[in-house]
């Protein structure tokens, strides 16, 4: 009874059935977005969709496409990912590519995603090859050709580094990629983007005046700039920073400042000596002047997250008896004041001042400029002196006055800042002896304003507070390990 059963299936006509249509993609893929690959893209994307549709077995699948990625980076092609992942759904049959280069040019990226396509049961047409996965003939091809496409990976990158460098030594202009600039017209140089260079201009004047780079962040996105990457958010503080450093702001470039080490992930690495480079003064139009970029950079440097912190005086105020410069530092002891230290390598550790007394004295010596003698310097013979005379005439017009130090001014009108000994007890002075508990503020005009440091009491005399400072560090050691070796090598 079984076996009629059997017969009866295998005689049953089968003629009428409708066999599946075959679920047909392809995948296309351009490197680069110039207007060349841009038209091979497209012109990839129209081939497939009339090749597929004119298909009497195929049934129409879709397009998978992805514009200006490597082959080489298979994590960077989403489009790549989500034909991947509507395989893995049972939504394509067969996937139709250009060439083996279009759909992988790692070659253990290609083998596992074939791998992984055969065993989901769907098949591959690699047309420029001849290779159908279908095949069993297919997969030595396939081994082969993947190897020869990531070479030609290869061949591609050190290619495009010889040009550059090959570029570089004819001297001509390398296009570079860079907020505030883009490719002109002709291709073959940058310009100057409008928008951004005003972002940028702004970004370097705030920071140059002492905002804050939280704040320049807020002021950015509250006045409508769009971010490096085409984004309306919020800057975040690590790109104002590295646009504060950017040479090619100023007009410059470093050629080869970074370098592309491996090939296939394409992670570039700051070239610290690996290869070659150069640095190219007035390569390109500028959007901020030289002495800007490099009084922001000073700035940068001095608002690092060392101990101890500098800002804003840098190299302006140092020891009266060793020359050293007085670093910045909050003291533990009699109060919580700041206080400017004799301290560091081949300091003399004698001179502790507090940083408050400082301040007022250089803000009240800028009010206390004799104008009378900075406009006689102008008309002097030295065209230096005359020239910062002058300047300092047109900031004290527009500031007659400043509430906190800037390095911006300091930087443009101060040449140096130096503290009296100190070494009269208030008794003495009292008697009529010399004043040396001052500070003087040499201005690069030539001018000289000289006053009180304001210590005005024993106890507060910088030689007191140092020997002071040293015996604390001695006291409580673990706090400050380098200091107290200091202390004890200077004793």
């Amino acid at each position: 009874m079984g076996s009629t059963k059997i017969k009866r299936i295998l005689n049953q006509d089968i003629s009428g059935t409708t066999k599946p249509k075959l679920r047909v993609c392809a995948y296309c893929r351009v490197s680069s977005k110039s207007e060349e690959q841009l038209t091979s893209y497209e012109t990839q994307v129209a081939v497939y969709t009339e090749k597929i549709s004119s298909e009497p077995d195929w049934e129409f699948a879709g397009i998978y496409a992805d514009r200006g990625t490597s082959a080489t980076m298979m994590a960077r092609r989403k489009e790549f990912l989500r034909m991947l992942e509507d395989c893995e759904k049972g939504l394509i049959d067969c996937v139709i590519c250009k060439s083996l280069s279009r759909f992988a040019r790692n070659t253990l990226d290609a083998l596992n995603c074939i791998k992984k396509l055969r065993d989901l049961g769907v098949r591959l047409i690699l047309e420029k090859e001849g290779i159908d996965t279908d095949m069993i003939s297919s997969e030595i091809l396939l081994s082969v050709f993947a190897a020869f496409a990531q070479e030609e990976s290869h061949s591609h990158s050190e290619n495009v580094r010889w040009g550059k460098r090959k570029r570089l030594q004819n001297g001509e202009p390398l296009l570079i990629r860079c907020y505030g600039y883009r490719k002109n017209e002709a291709n073959d140089n940058i310009e100057i983007v409008p928008r951004e260079a005003e972002a940028v201009r702004l970004i370097f004047d705030l920071y140059e005046h002492g905002t804050s780079v939280p704040e320049i962040t807020r002021i950015l996105y509250e006045k409508g700039y769009t971010r490096p990457d085409g984004k309306d958010k919020v800057w975040d503080d690590s790109r104002i920073h590295y646009m504060i450093a950017n040479e090619k702001y100023v007009g410059d470039i470093i050629a080869q400042k970074y370098y592309v080490k491996d090939y296939i992930t394409h992670r570039s690495r700051r070239n610290n000596g690996a290869l070659p480079s150069v640095y190219i003064k007035n390569h390109h139009e500028p959007i901020i002047s030289r002495k800007q970029f490099e009084r922001c950079n000073v700035i940068l440097e001095l608002k690092k997250s060392t101990t101890p912190l500098q800002y804003p005086f840098a190299e302006f105020i140092r020891c009266p008896y060793c020359g050293h410069v007085l670093r910045h530092r909050k003291l533990l002891i009699q109060n919580c004041y700041t206080h400017f230290c004799c301290e560091g390598e081949g300091a003399c550790r004698e001179f502790v001042i507090q940083s408050q007394e400082v301040e007022k004295a250089i803000l009240k010596a800028y009010e206390m400029l004799d104008l009378e003698e900075v406009k006689r310097i102008v008309n002097s013979k030295n065209a230096d002196r005359a020239e910062n005379a002058e300047l300092l005439l047109q900031v004290k017009e527009k500031h007659p006055s400043f509430s906190k130090i800037d390095y911006w001014w300091l930087d443009d009108l101060v040449e140096r800042i130096d503290f009296g000994l100190h070494s009269h007890t208030a008794s003495e002075l009292k008697k009529g002896g010399i004043d040396d508990r001052t500070i003087s503020i040499h201005w690069k005009c030539g001018s000289v304003t000289t006053l009180s440091s304001g210590v005005l009491r024993d106890s507060q005399d910088p030689r007191h507070k140092a020997e002071l400072w040293d015996a604390y560090l001695l006291r409580y050691p673990s706090q400050f390990p380098k200091l107290v070796e200091e202390v004890r090598n200077n004793k």
